[in-house]
């Protein structure tokens, strides 16, 4: 008896299938090997829907390889249309509509001029003038490019910047920010560190930094020209608590500021900062006693190492780049599927202990600023304590004696149009205006809170 020949499209949906089992394993294997082997507890707790995704996939090709020839095809070129659908989306996203350019299309429909330069063709334009200008790089972007987790990579890691340059940061509301840094590569003017005394010092991400708004306009210059104190800004963008405890030991020690605002971005900071900042061994030693890499002793060493990292990683596409459109992160960003869950770790009631000890060691007093993101107020939130665990990271660390300045309690909640204070109302860093009104919010209640 002569076999039955299978048409090749049936071999085909044969072998799709046998590919698409054999990809749901292999992301079974990978979310296991990212999750328990690598990320340990926390990150496996998150890792448990991955693990279903997998199994679901595994079960449902495996069950296809039992249905008929013809519903195996149609199933796999169905699969196939849905697969290359979303690709297609999210290539368009990465390519043609990143929140910039949806800022500044929102610009150009209302007659707002918006700089549709590259960060590279800024920085090109005033090197040609003869201006010693460069990117910002923050700490973070560090911890990705280089292995801090094993002890003879910890020679050197930067928290500042690269120092007394001309730093091309970012643009949201039409022109990019751009600020003259400090001796150690911070956002603020060279005097501050020359005064005896410091007045308030400010510790944390890029809304401490001043992201994306005119030199002048952030929350530590703002307070600087409310008050006429002293007061020296710590920010960089993408800091985590672990990453800031740092930054307070190496940076601040050495001034004994009054009062140190320690901004809090509910947005990340314990959703992924700390998370990442954890698996770095250098930083853990931070939590102990008396560690210090001696970085304001090291700057023309920091200088070097930052302007060599630039050099090596200027524009271009990158892996990272294609690991995000392979997980379709652009297309889910924008579809809010990219949050993750808050854990109020152990770890994080460590690393506020040790800064508000540290601080008060010198006979100041340590400030914790609730900082709310564009989610908040974009879409319907219909508990604001439960939102983001914010009632209970607040309680956390008030039960350690720390005074809480709540921006959204104090200004966002009481406000018409919380979202006005976003460039363009798209999601990103607050307006310049935003900053403003930051600022005189945090003097106010500080004033309460410490009336002395």
């Amino acid at each position: 008896m002569v076999g039955v020949v299978l048409p090749k499209r049936f071999w085909y949906a044969k072998v799709m299938i046998s590919l698409f089992l054999i990809g749901f394993l292999f992301f079974l294997a990978y979310s296991y090997w990212r999750a328990v082997l690598i990320g340990g507890d926390y990150e496996n707790t998150i890792f448990q829907k991955y693990y279903l995704i997998a199994v679901v996939g595994i079960v449902f090709w495996s069950a296809v390889l039992c249905l008929r020839n013809e519903m195996q095809l149609t199933i796999v070129l169905m699969t196939k249309s849905i697969v290359f659908a979303f690709y297609l989306m999210e290539g368009l996203v990465f390519m043609l509509f990143p929140l910039s350019t949806l800022q500044a299309l929102t610009a150009k429909n209302t007659g707002v001029y918006f700089d549709t330069r590259s960060k590279q063709e800024v920085i090109k334009t005033l090197q040609d003038q003869g201006v010693d200008a460069v990117t910002s790089v923050h700490p973070w972007a560090l911890f990705k490019a280089h292995d801090f987790s094993e002890p003879k990579q910890m020679t050197l890691l930067p928290l500042g910047g690269i120092a007394n340059k001309t730093v091309v940061h970012c643009n949201e509301s039409g022109k990019y920010a751009v600020y003259k840094s400090d001796r150690f590569g911070f956002n603020n003017p060279g005097f501050v560190w020359e005064q005896k005394v410091v007045d308030w010092l400010l510790i944390g991400d890029s809304f401490a930094h001043g992201a994306c708004v005119p030199e002048g306009s952030d929350i530590a210059s703002q307070i600087r020209l409310k008050t006429g104190d002293n007061v020296i800004n710590l920010g960089s963008g993408g800091n985590g608590p672990l990453t800031e405890l740092a930054t307070l030991t190496e940076y601040a020690e050495g001034q004994k500021p009054k009062r140190v605002l320690w901004f809090y971005y509910e947005g990340n900071d314990l959703a992924r900062n700390l998370k990442k900042e954890k698996k770095v061994l250098l930083l853990r030693q931070y939590l102990g006693h008396g560690f210090s890499q001696r970085l304001r002793e090291r700057q023309p060493e920091i200088d070097a190492w930052l302007l060599d990292y630039i050099a090596q990683n200027e524009g271009g596409f990158k892996l990272e780049d294609f690991g995000k459109i392979l997980r379709l992160f652009h297309l889910r960003q924008r579809l809010g599927l990219t949050r993750i869950a808050i854990d109020v770790e152990p770890l994080f009631v460590e690393i506020m202990n040790h800064a508000r000890d540290r601080v008060r060691k010198w006979g100041g007093e340590l400030y914790f600023v609730y900082v709310p993101e564009f989610s908040r107020y974009s879409g319907v939130v219909e508990d604001h304590d439960d939102y983001r665990k914010r009632k209970v990271v607040i309680d956390t660390v008030k039960a350690l004696g720390i005074s809480v300045v709540d921006l959204h309690q104090d200004f966002f909640s009481s406000h018409a149009d919380p979202v006005s204070f976003f460039p363009f109302r798209v999601n990103g860093h607050y307006t310049a205006e935003g900053y403003q009104h930051l600022a005189n919010t945090i003097v106010s209640q500080i004033k309460t809170l410490s009336p002395q």
